[in-house]
């Protein structure tokens, strides 16, 4: 829609840094986990076969949990946990070897060498030991710094660069007092849609909206009332609230749809199709399919 066009280029595409991720544990005097060589986040499936392109999704999660409802931008940990490090660095010797392994390849050995597993190469098999250490080895997600956050205006939404994700490889996934191996921090790769429209259309009850001129809805005219939650509870303000700080006031506009779906609110003419733009911290009606606006 021409307006909605003409008034994100107005407002602009401020950009924001966040660090956003529930579990983010940084602060003080924590020392920064080192990059993971490309070759080696290839070797286990996070990267493309370049080294360079990480795989390693963003997205912006919901945490609706009763007294710390918030959003956040967090790394997609999906092929982090499904690693299987023997599967990916070891390869199985043929009889009569069967039951013993190598390094599948020399970047499979500098990589468990980083590990801390020197007993085997691409020539040499592991102690029985080691290998049953390395098929026990697991990754997690341990804290993400998303990217820069900028309003998408070809889709009415926000995208966020590229970030970083700290991996931390423990020595078992279960058990008992699972122990840190290494830590790594690795690229996750931008955003192109946060859906932020779709968490706002879903905490905000616009059946609940009064679109007459009575309570100060008119075209192009800042709503001065708030938006309506649900009766007796504050999550999904809290959630709002959240999401505002995250993305930053004063910076999204969008419609219904990215069409600008109609909401047919006004009472006796339910034919005149009202469109909603909601902008952060206002409400606004931007457009009428009639001219004159009913009484």
């Amino acid at each position: 829609m021409r307006n909605m066009k003409t008034l994100l280029r107005l407002m602009g595409a401020a950009a924001l840094t966040t660090v956003a991720a529930s579990s983010v544990v940084a602060c003080g005097t924590q020392t920064k986990a080192p990059a993971l060589d490309g070759k080696y986040a290839t070797l286990l499936g996070w990267y493309d076969a370049d080294n360079k392109t990480s795989k390693i999704a963003q997205e912006l999660k919901k945490d609706d949990t009763a007294g710390k409802e918030k959003y956040s931008i967090e790394a997609v940990a999906t092929l982090i946990t499904a690693t299987n490090f023997k599967n990916v660095l070891l390869t199985e010797g043929t009889a009569p070897d069967t039951g013993k392994f190598k390094a599948k390849d020399a970047d499979a050995a500098a990589f468990l060498k980083d590990l801390g597993f020197t007993s085997g190469s691409t020539s040499a098999f592991y102690k029985a030991e080691e290998v049953t250490s390395i098929t026990a080895l697991s990754a997690t997600v341990e804290s993400t710094e998303s990217g820069k956050i900028e309003a998408n205006t070809g889709k009415n939404d926000f995208n966020v660069a590229a970030g970083t994700c700290q991996i931390n490889i423990m020595d078992k996934a279960t058990g008992d007092d699972p122990k840190s191996v290494k830590k790594y921090t690795i690229d996750t790769v931008k955003k192109d849609k946060l859906d932020v429209p779709a968490a706002v259309a879903a905490i905000v009850e616009k059946g609940n909206l009064a679109l007459t001129p009575a309570n100060n809805f008119k075209k192009d005219v800042k709503v001065l009332t708030s938006l309506p939650w649900a009766d007796g509870k504050t999550k999904e303000k809290n959630l709002y609230d959240s999401l505002v700080k995250l993305i930053g006031d004063q910076k999204l506009v969008w419609s219904t749809t990215a069409d600008g779906d109609a909401i047919n609110k006004y009472p006796n003419d339910i034919t005149t199709d009202v469109f909603l733009r909601v902008i952060f911290g206002e409400v606004k009606v931007v457009s009428f399919k009639v001219d004159k606006m009913p009484a």
